[in-house]
């Protein structure tokens, strides 16, 4: 019989090694912090976005996304313009550059994944995200008072950025 006790040190390390590398790869490629979820967002976004509106969209503070902001106008990646008839608002939109670099994100991501899932047949990944979807829900059953209000359950993880 599998136990907790080999389940989660397995799983957790995997996570661990996942993310270290994603740390490492983040800053080979001169990436930093928050700056591939804003790209995300605005890719997305059928129109400019207030910083306001992106600030709320990617859940961090209105300080913080203006430093994130500076460096990606810096690079060239992001235009922000106030508007005509209300000079307090500053809109946000994705330069070409700025395109070309979600969509390279997108096409790491992608790459990263297929390496990760390499020779795991379609059945097995069935049973996987079953496992995954049965122990969210347990998480939440039993647990649930004790989580942050701002995730949702079954909330999906943003895997572009």
């Amino acid at each position: 019989m599998i136990t907790d006790n080999e389940v989660f040190p397995r799983l957790f390390g995997l996570i661990r090694q996942m993310h270290n590398l994603s740390m490492k790869n983040t800053k080979n490629s001169g990436m930093f912090l928050g700056r591939g979820r804003i790209i995300h967002i605005l890719a997305l976004s059928d129109r400019p976005l207030s910083q306001r509106e992106l600030a709320d969209m990617a859940k961090i503070k209105p300080g913080s996304l203006s430093e994130v902001l500076e460096r990606l106008e810096r690079d060239n990646l992001v235009k922000r313009e106030r508007l005509a008839n209300d000079r307090r608002i500053i809109h946000v939109r994705l330069t070409p550059k700025g395109r070309e670099s979600y969509e390279k994100i997108v096409e790491e991501r992608h790459s990263f994944g297929s390496h990760l899932l390499a020779g795991i047949d379609q059945g097995d990944l069935e049973s996987f995200i079953k496992v995954i979807n049965m122990m969210g829900k347990n998480l939440h059953h039993y647990y649930g008072d004790q989580l942050p209000k701002d995730k949702k359950e079954g909330e999906q993880f943003d895997q572009n950025c």
